[in-house]
């Protein structure tokens, strides 16, 4: 695979400590800059001490980021869930979209239930953490 290919990375991690609406506006607002000027694109969840996030960009830029999320000391549990080469970005003009307990709910209901660490429901996260991309479409 080359080093530029266009790939889509997601995982799952709890949070050591519950996060607070400051921190996570704080994080959001981090992770936006930088995706942006790294040219990542993706959604981020969040319920419950539990985050579950697709990133999008090439090999090099995911695989460093993905580095720094595993040595953020905020993580107890953090586990890869897909590494997939793409053709297209299912969330092109997205540097970061946030879903927080508010948006889960009123666009993926269901998020919730899988959002807990178990890896006999990532197959089912993953279907659902993907379906917002067509709200990027709206």
């Amino acid at each position: 695979m080359d080093r530029q290919s266009l790939i889509e990375f997601s995982y799952i991690s709890r949070a050591k400590d519950p996060f607070s609406k400051l921190q996570l506006v704080q994080l959001f607002d981090k992770a936006f800059n930088f995706n942006t000027a790294n040219r990542i694109t993706g959604v981020l969840f969040y319920e419950n001490r539990y985050f579950a996030q697709i990133l999008e960009g090439t090999r090099e830029d995911i695989s460093h980021l993905w580095k720094q999320i595993q040595n953020d000391s905020r993580h107890v549990i953090i586990r890869e869930l897909d590494f997939r080469e793409i053709d297209e970005r299912a969330f092109p003009s997205w540097g970061m979209r946030f879903f927080g307990a508010d948006r889960i709910a009123k666009y993926t209901p269901n998020l919730k239930q899988h959002l807990n660490g178990l890896p006999e429901n990532d197959s089912k996260l993953l279907t659902l953490m993907r379906s917002v991309a067509a709200l990027d479409k709206t």
